[in-house]
């Protein structure tokens, strides 16, 4: 498992789930789906892997 997200896209993953966590705050209902993607983003982020980008052969990556 080599890490393949560099740190832009991990602030960038994080900050789309940090911006999904405040909307679903405000405006409630259906809204809570959006944390199902978006966590498995952050999750990604957190562990500087994403398998799919593993499989498309993308790496953000520098160095």
């Amino acid at each position: 498992m080599n890490a393949n997200i560099g740190a832009f896209d991990g602030w960038f993953r994080s900050l789309l789930f940090i911006i999904s966590i405040c909307y679903a705050i405000m405006v409630g209902g259906n809204a809570w789906l959006w944390l199902i993607p978006t966590t498995i983003l952050f999750v990604t982020a957190l562990l500087t892997w994403c398998p799919l980008y593993e499989m498309m052969g993308i790496n953000t990556k520098k160095g």
